[in-house]
């Protein structure tokens, strides 16, 4: 571990492209403190840096290791998964359709799906903007599984599952509550309307135009072109030099959350938002348009307030500048999109890990934007805030040891012997799970892409399984006259197969 922290601390570099302009603001010390933070937690996972000031790249700084087991250092050239901040690029190639004629915004969820029954909901009411808003007031947890995490679905299953759009209970239609799910749904739309998928939009209208040389939609192009790719940790892992198992695959590179890229690439992107010149490839009224606050706010992110939501951005005040934003994160990863329009301002902060990420980013938020605004004290009290961080760091590890032993021992509750729960377990339009005898009295669950042992749950026949690391969800059998006759995850019913 010693040798791999060295190395960790050997590969920060802050260099300059080409285009790149000279600055005077001093970044050494952010470096430093990047570095320390990760040497005191003995994770060396990677972090991808790059500032923007007044279009051009001012910094960057890459820290750590893409894959720690081969000693791959982050660079430029690293490409992240992004998750949700995805969203603010399919949102901005639907503005570009609309622009085009393609696209009503205004058009109902039964219009775009006009031979689909929706039970107990009025899909009339519901419009594009709504989905890309996030104030639709629809839930559909079928289809936010598969399109995310399981991988089991097609084209047609696809379509099917857009019949299993609800009433969402906790937010009535016109109220924000954020969710993968509009998005999911106009991207169906897209595919079965354009005969372009969303993702070969995205590519045309945007990464191309804006020369976005390292970024896709597909997992698979990024393999085939060889991009070194970061693999995903997470430090409340039971081994956190570890890779998570549950890695990304086309198929679960969704509209809401289905991009990788480097910092460079999306630094392009950021470019683009600003005023002035910045890059002529994208239309300077629909960069305006999709800025545009669609919905009121009244919440915060860690130091980011949200006083509202446009198209695939949420808005608000920070360090009293307007400033938009969107982040990402999945197992093993934390993506963070800034910037400030008034002062030329843009951030973007890649990480390949999953706890300390999002806390880590904050911190260097607060200190980049606090260095280009020129904030008295910005120094010493970014350094007192990264202490804090790392001993919070320290105690977080301590307090997940401590819950995970409690989760192992608790004791087995099951009404039938643990070879009665064995078996396959089918839903009509989400595929197979199974359900393997694991050691001595464990379950092993397999859906789709999703693998993982569970462990006892609460209740009689119940288990707890993290199909997806670190987020943990009970699982329960349904037992009747001797016999095991389905599964309920979540919301969702998986019929025992003779």
């Amino acid at each position: 571990m010693k040798r791999i922290l060295a190395l960790c601390a050997g590969v920060a570099v802050a260099v300059m492209s080409p285009v790149r302009a000279a600055t005077p603001v001093d970044f050494a010390p952010l470096s430093s403190l990047i570095e320390q933070t990760k040497a005191a937690t003995g994770l060396p996972s990677g972090t991808a840096v790059v500032v923007v000031k007044d279009g051009k790249v001012i910094h960057e700084g890459y820290y750590g290791l893409a894959d720690i087991g081969a000693g791959t250092p982050v660079t430029a050239d690293t490409v992240f998964y992004i998750a949700s901040a995805t969203k603010p690029f399919f949102a901005l190639n639907a503005l570009q359709k609309q622009g085009a004629g393609e696209l009503d915004m205004a058009m109902s969820l039964q219009q775009m799906f006009p031979q689909t029954r929706f039970d107990g909901l009025d899909a009339e009411a519901i419009a594009v903007r709504d989905l890309l808003t996030h104030t639709a007031g629809v839930d559909n947890n079928a289809l936010v599984w598969a399109t995310a995490f399981s991988g089991v679905h097609d084209s047609a299953s696809r379509r099917a599952l857009v019949g299993a759009t609800r009433r969402d209970p906790d937010a009535a239609h016109g109220t924000f509550r954020y969710t993968n799910l509009g998005y999911n749904l106009l991207s169906i739309w897209m595919d079965q309307h354009d005969g372009l998928p969303w993702q070969d939009q995205l590519q045309h209208t945007l990464f191309d135009p804006l020369g976005m040389r390292h970024t896709s939609t597909r997992i698979s192009t990024a393999e085939a072109a060889g991009w070194p790719m970061a693999t995903p940790y997470s430090l409340a892992s039971a081994q956190p030099t570890t890779p998570l198992y549950l890695r990304k695959a086309d198929d679960t590179m969704q509209a809401a959350g289905g991009m990788v890229a480097t910092a460079p690439d999306l630094a392009r992107f950021l470019i683009a938002q600003l005023p002035g010149e910045g890059n002529t490839a994208l239309a300077r009224e629909l960069i305006t348009r999709s800025q545009q606050r669609q919905v009121a706010l009244d919440s915060s992110y860690l130091d980011f307030a949200r006083d509202g939501y446009a198209w695939g951005w949420y808005t608000g005040q920070y360090k009293g500048h307007p400033l938009l934003h969107h982040f990402g994160g999945f197992a093993g990863f934390h993506a963070h999109l800034s910037f400030m329009p008034d002062q030329n301002i843009a951030l973007v902060v890649l990480n390949n890990e999953d706890v300390l990420g999002a806390p880590l980013t904050n911190l260097i938020a607060d200190h980049v934007y606090g260095l280009l605004l020129h904030e008295p004290g910005i120094a010493s009290r970014s350094a007192t805030r990264f202490l804090a961080l790392q001993a919070k760091a320290a105690q977080m590890q301590a307090n997940v040891a401590r819950q995970r032993e409690a989760i192992q021992s608790r004791p087995w509750r099951r009404s039938l012997p643990r070879d009665h729960f064995v078996g396959r377990y089918v839903h009509p339009l989400l595929g197979e799970m199974r359900v393997e005898a694991a050691g001595e009295q464990a379950l092993r669950l397999r859906w789709g892409r999703l693998d993982a042992v569970a462990s006892a749950g609460e209740q009689t026949d119940q288990v707890r399984v993290e199909l997806v690391p670190g987020s943990g969800s009970w699982l329960t059998f349904q037992v009747g006259e001797g016999q095991v006759r389905s599964l309920t995850f979540e919301t969702l019913t998986f019929q025992r197969m003779p």
